[in-house]
């Protein structure tokens, strides 16, 4: 049988995935290192599938705004957009002739894969992969009796091992010797943090008491913890699948349910904002308020990782 030869394209590439269902914080973490390379001085694009988008074309988003569709882009390209400005992103279901039309447009050095450690047919210079520290031992089994899209023994194709979210749990110590039989010292642990909560519509200050939250995202308990750690009173969590279409009827039971139990305000994160706005929140009494977290790396550890490509 031939092995086929991975396909090289012309700039460096830093693939960050996973080797799990969603949840590992992939977007941050291109946020991330996306900042870090601009400061390096390196010109950046991202390329992304574009999950859950309706529209098959290979479309290239700069600066994304109102105007950019969710069925076209995705939720994930326009929220990188809004957080990475001028930065050109790629989205296609074909991410070699996604990148290719990319670099025919934008001049870039580096291109960051969003989810592209299973992308085995395009060469990588650098793969980052992102373990959840939630995860327990148990979950490190295939789907459906894990969270497993890969055996975990395929993570020693990995030049470098992130394991997120360090900051809200304690890892089980079975999780990090397993991990560590197939990669040896290049593992790193990150941290997600809650920056700030703000209102786009107003200059409302946030209330911490009696708060719905709405997330529609891969780990959404990492995303109640951070609000716990920061002492927010949580009445209530509506907790949506990874990339959920949100529609007016879904509003309409959050505010109902909301008046109901006399809540203040409510919260989502940027991801799912990017939806929600789009429908019509304007009228309702009560507040969407945005959550911005952040990925952090130690500056050692950030280094060391960015030595390769910089």
């Amino acid at each position: 049988m031939k092995i086929l030869k991975p396909k090289k394209l012309p700039v460096k590439v830093i693939s960050v995935g996973n080797i799990s269902l969603g949840g590992t914080g992939k977007t941050p973490a291109i946020i991330f290192f996306a900042d870090h390379l601009i400061k390096s001085g390196k010109k950046v694009g991202i390329v992304s599938r574009g999950y859950g988008r309706k529209n098959r074309d290979i479309k290239v988003l700069i600066n994304a705004d109102n105007n950019s569709k969710v069925e076209h882009y995705g939720d994930e390209p326009i929220f990188l957009s809004s957080r990475l400005r001028n930065i050109p992103i790629a989205v296609g279901a074909n991410k070699f002739n996604a990148a290719l039309q990319l670099i025919k447009k934008n001049k870039v050095d580096v291109l960051l894969f969003d989810d592209g450690f299973q992308t085995r047919k395009i060469y990588r210079d650098l793969d980052i992969v992102l373990l959840n520290a939630y995860n327990g031992i148990k979950d490190y089994r295939m789907v459906p009796f894990g969270v497993l899209r890969e055996p975990v023994k395929c993570i020693g194709r990995a030049d470098f091992v992130i394991f997120t979210k360090d900051n809200l749990i304690n890892l089980e110590s079975e999780v990090s010797h397993m991990i560590g039989k197939y990669v040896n010292d290049n593992v790193f642990y990150s941290s997600y943090k809650l920056e700030k909560i703000f209102c786009e519509s107003s200059k409302d200050n946030f209330n911490k008491d009696k708060v719905i939250a709405v997330s529609g995202v891969g780990d959404p308990q990492s995303f109640e913890s951070s609000l716990l750690k920061e002492n927010i009173n949580i009445l209530y969590h509506f907790k949506f699948r990874d990339h959920y279409n949100y529609d007016q009827a879904d509003i309409n039971n959050i505010v109902k349910a909301s008046k109901t139990m006399n809540a203040l305000s409510i919260v989502t994160t940027e991801k799912d904002y990017v939806k929600l706005k789009k429908l019509d929140i304007s009228k309702i009494d009560l507040k969407f308020f945005i959550v911005k977290s952040n990925f952090y790396l130690k500056k050692q550890s950030t280094q060391k990782i960015l030595r390769k490509i910089i």
